[in-house]
């Protein structure tokens, strides 16, 4: 929430601070390069929050001219799915004990809010009275929620007014690389906010350097280029998207104890020979090919200079790569996909702790569980 200057100090010291639960008006999203970014906090996120929308409409303040916005909040919804196949189905590895009542669930960075929709969901399927909080810079979510779960607009990096201390047991985040300046002072409120003894923290990222052990991906490809352009613009931008590999020590400097990690191989593209692997590289294949154009645009055209045609040949070179079969390059999950869970010390109340019998390191001949869904051949016919 924005404030004006007042002129009486007694004023200044005798305001409350605002409640975390009333969301302001928000400053107007604008167009940049043809894609809508969200207007509060101006800048601070980098990917574009639009959908698919008719030419010559109006969205919010924006009225868009001559074309349509890409979906960019698709391509989250995408990620959440393949995030959910790579994972074997899983929400979250916390396990809630089953006559544990009340759960209260926090998502930073909650984007289209489709996690804490479907863990607001699994708490109803269980019978448990829990509750899911997601705030973000950007009110991109659904309006017809259900009532054990709401959204409100904060800047997570902002102090964290009417969030109570020690009251939440478990706080998520997933993909906030290059959306965070200090992931110390990010852990130091998590840590603070989580209940002592039984709080969680779960965080997933992936980790986007290539990485390939036969050599089919030159060092000059355009996947090197393009990734090492990103990451140099967006730590030039104090937002860096490269995974950190001090997660763990980071987070036991806050005070996390029992921390562990986890690292899941993600091929960019169906080349594996293992069956179920295919079916996760077909997600994250799609999922990424969508999601390039917004995770470059405004990383190099504000650092660098580039134009969007600049960045739109990149994009359609490294599209080339990835979805060529014989390049057998992959990603990782980490909670950096490798999953990083942290508990507050003092013992383990409310939660059985990180269940990891299926998401655990996975190799490429590895066995998971069989229900993945394919995507269908439209959505592949890049691939070969």
């Amino acid at each position: 929430m924005e404030f004006h200057a007042l002129t009486c100090l007694e004023c200044r010291l005798s305001s409350p601070p605002p409640p975390l639960f009333s969301n302001p008006a928000p400053p107007a999203d604008y167009i940049e390069n043809g894609r809508l970014y969200h207007g509060f906090r101006k800048g601070k996120y980098m990917l574009p929050i639009d959908e698919v929308i008719a030419a010559n409409s109006v969205h919010g303040s924006c009225v868009l001219l001559g074309g349509w916005l890409e979906d960019e909040k698709d391509r989250m919804d995408i990620f959440h799915k393949f995030f959910l196949v790579a994972r074997g189905e899983q929400l979250h590895s916390v396990k809630f004990i089953p006559n544990y009542d009340g759960p209260r669930v926090l998502d930073l960075g909650t984007g289209t809010g489709i996690w804490g929709i479907d863990m607001a969901d699994e708490f109803d399927r269980k019978g448990l009275k829990g509750d899911v909080v997601g705030v973000d810079l950007a009110m991109i979510q659904p309006a017809q929620i259900n009532p054990n779960i709401s959204f409100h607009q904060r800047d997570i990096e902002s102090p964290w007014h009417g969030l109570a201390l020690e009251s939440w047991d478990m706080i998520h985040i997933r993909m906030l690389a290059g959306s965070i300046g200090s992931w110390p002072e990010l852990y130091q409120k998590v840590f603070r906010h989580l209940k002592p003894g039984y709080g969680w923290l779960e965080h997933v990222e992936m980790d986007f350097h290539p990485r390939c052990d036969d050599g089919s991906l030159p060092r000059e490809s355009a996947v090197n280029v393009w990734i090492e352009k990103l990451y140099e613009a967006t730590r030039s931008a104090y937002r860096p998207l490269a995974y950190n590999a001090e997660t763990r020590s980071m987070l036991e400097r806050q005070g996390f104890v029992d921390i562990q990690e986890q690292v899941i191989k993600i091929p960019l593209n169906p080349w594996p020979t293992d069956s179920a692997m295919k079916d996760i590289a077909r997600w994250y294949n799609l999922a990424l090919t969508q999601g390039l154009e917004a995770m470059t645009l405004a990383p190099l055209t504000r650092v660098f200079g580039w134009t969007k045609d600049d960045v739109e040949r990149l994009v359609a070179d490294v599209k080339r790569e990835i979805c060529s079969r014989k390049v057998h390059v992959y990603n990782n999950i980490e909670g950096a996909v490798r999953s990083v869970y942290g508990s507050v010390a003092g013992g383990n109340l409310a939660t059985n702790g990180p269940d990891t019998t299926a998401c655990g390191s996975q190799d490429f001949g590895s066995s998971l569980p069989n229900a993945l869904l394919r995507v269908t051949q439209t959505d592949t016919n890049m691939l070969r």
